[in-house]
């Protein structure tokens, strides 16, 4: 029986400079992934940050619409309390107009809303790094750290300095003879009240009356600075507002 044998074959080695361009071909393969990956992720993260830009944008819209809001609300409890100062510090304040206007201004205060949701976000995500442009980072920060340390810091003070004036006024005149507009506001039946034609104080103890007086002082000098930190608010909003449109070539909505 006869045994075949194979032949063998003889395999020349590849010249080095062909492992040398298969090598670097590789090299090129995977270099060329790489980079169209980064370039994809880029791409995807200039998104996001431009969606990040248009949702700040809106809200320092809704920004800009709160404070003009709370604006013109405070301008009208400066012009209460001016009515109510100019009554008491008379010789003979009259009850009967420190009762209307209690009655119809008890509880001046709506509420005061920082619109945050994107500063949040960017924070709370990890996404502040997206925000390439510096400037526009600073400015953002900046804006934020205003409004908690000084807009909504003034406003909890405000509220604090009106319970006080409320404190000193339940002793000085009589809440059953309140008449008010908006007393269905506070929950209460006209069956609560006892209303007179000739309202009168709780006391004729004039330093009550006096205190009563600066209380309300302290409260509309702090309501004047509110308004004025109000209107510096509300050009940092709109400032802001127009950086980032520019900056990001942002077309109006």
């Amino acid at each position: 029986m006869e045994v075949h044998h194979h032949p063998q074959l003889k395999h020349n080695p590849k010249p080095w400079k062909e492992y040398l361009l298969e090598g670097l071909m590789i090299f090129l393969a995977v270099m060329m992934g790489f980079i169209a990956e980064s370039y994809r992720e880029r791409l995807g993260d200039r998104a996001k940050e431009t969606e990040y830009m248009r949702s700040m944008v809106q809200d320092l819209r809704a920004d800009t619409t709160e404070i003009k809001h709370v604006e013109k609300q405070f301008v009208q409890i400066c012009t209460t309390i001016d009515t109510m100062l100019t009554c008491l510090k008379s010789e003979k304040p009259n009850a009967a107009i420190i009762n209307r206007v209690v009655s119809t201004h008890f509880w001046t205060y709506s509420g005061f809303s920082y619109s945050n949701r994107t500063i949040q976000q960017l924070r709370s995500s990890g996404n502040f790094r997206l925000v390439q442009n510096k400037a526009v980072a600073d400015s953002i920060l900046k804006y934020d750290n205003i409004e908690n340390a000084f807009i909504l810091n003034q406003y909890n003070d405000l509220k604090g300095t009106l319970m006080t004036y409320k404190n000193i006024e339940a002793k000085v005149i009589f809440y059953k003879e309140l008449k008010g507009v908006d007393l269905a506001t506070l929950d209460f039946s006209r069956s609560d009240f006892s209303s007179t034609n000739t309202p009168a104080f709780v006391t004729a103890d004039k330093q009550l009356l006096a205190s009563y007086y600066n209380s309300l002082f302290i409260h509309e000098a702090l309501c004047h600075t509110f308004l004025y930190n109000l209107k510096g608010a509300h050009a940092r909003a709109t400032r802001l507002i127009a950086f980032i449109k520019k900056e990001y070539k942002l077309e109006d909505e």
